[in-house]
């Protein structure tokens, strides 16, 4: 009874040590991930005023649609990447997913 004790507390241990490197490794990711976006909308602001000045200008539409389109932008493209994937804050990212994933 002893030694089944001995081995159930020694796995429970062994278990609890690897979710904690697990949700440390996820909580890791999610802030690179976060940085990533973060660095990505700063490279998108430009784009997404010249949105809302072209949905005000050309198509006549409300300021609060408006800003509501630009706000919705995200830098995705038909037939391509989204755009500014490559910032050095993404690749970190992306490179801590792939290396965490094996």
């Amino acid at each position: 009874m002893t030694t089944q004790l001995l081995s159930i507390f020694t796995l429970t241990i062994v278990i609890n040590s690897f979710t904690s490197v697990v949700f440390a490794h996820e909580d890791k990711q999610v802030k690179l991930d976060q940085a990533c976006e973060a660095a990505r909308q700063v490279s998108l602001t430009p784009r997404k005023k010249e949105i809302y000045q072209e949905c005000r200008k050309k198509f006549k539409k409300s300021k609060y649609v408006c800003q509501e389109e630009a706000k919705a932008y995200n830098g995705n493209r038909i037939n391509g990447a989204p755009l500014f994937y490559e910032l050095a804050a993404c690749e970190k990212a992306f490179a801590f997913r792939k290396k965490h994933a094996e």
